[in-house]
């Protein structure tokens, strides 16, 4: 069925259409809400609020670009919304010192080491300015093309490289620099 069909569907009521829909992007919106987010719970509810803006808005919908970018344009958009209010929250909040869980998608037969990372990986994505996180997150976790990437954040492609570029390099500089600090923190522990 093509997005066309698809979308006339819904919008006639269709109910099996949106939920072929749903079925077909719901995981990658997730993943993609939760590498933002770092939070198990508000990425499921930001995914549900997703869907149900695609469902509200599906008949403003121009075909300007694919249906997959525009789905993804709105995730990305809720999600920035979200970690500014999340770091408004954090700063008005008596608990802003605690820690923030970041393995809410923890495999227990993973490594300390493969964990470590991964910390270190969430780490490094909260540092990195906003549009590199987003062309990272867009690239490496939903391994999306650039070119779809520069439509989702409205940017040229060459801005696309240069933003994931730099990403890899921050996030490899920052992993290297915590590997380090650990391999001395160990070596004064064996002495």
């Amino acid at each position: 069925m093509s997005e066309e069909q698809l979308i006339s569907q819904i919008l006639e009521g269709d109910s099996t259409a949106f939920e072929a829909l749903f079925k077909e992007y719901q995981l990658k919106i997730l993943n993609l809400c939760y590498a933002m987010l770092h939070n198990r719970e508000e990425a499921e509810d930001l995914t549900q609020e997703v869907f149900l803006e695609v469902y509200r808005s599906l008949d403003k919908f121009q075909n300007k670009c694919k249906l997959s970018t525009w789905i993804y344009r709105i995730a990305v958009n809720k999600s920035i919304n979200q970690t500014k209010k999340n770091k408004i929250r954090r700063f008005f909040s008596l608990e802003s010192d605690k820690v923030i869980e970041t393995n809410s998608f923890e495999h227990t037969d993973w490594s300390l080491k493969d964990k470590q990372y991964n910390n270190y990986l969430h780490q490094a994505l909260e540092k990195l300015p906003a549009k590199q996180k987003q062309a990272f997150i867009l690239f490496s976790y939903d391994e999306l093309p650039q070119k779809e990437i520069a439509e989702i954040m409205n940017c040229s492609l060459q801005s696309v490289e240069v933003l994931v570029f730099r990403a890899r390099k921050s996030i490899q500089k920052y992993i290297e620099s915590r590997d380090k600090e650990i391999s001395k923190e160990e070596r004064m522990m064996r002495q």
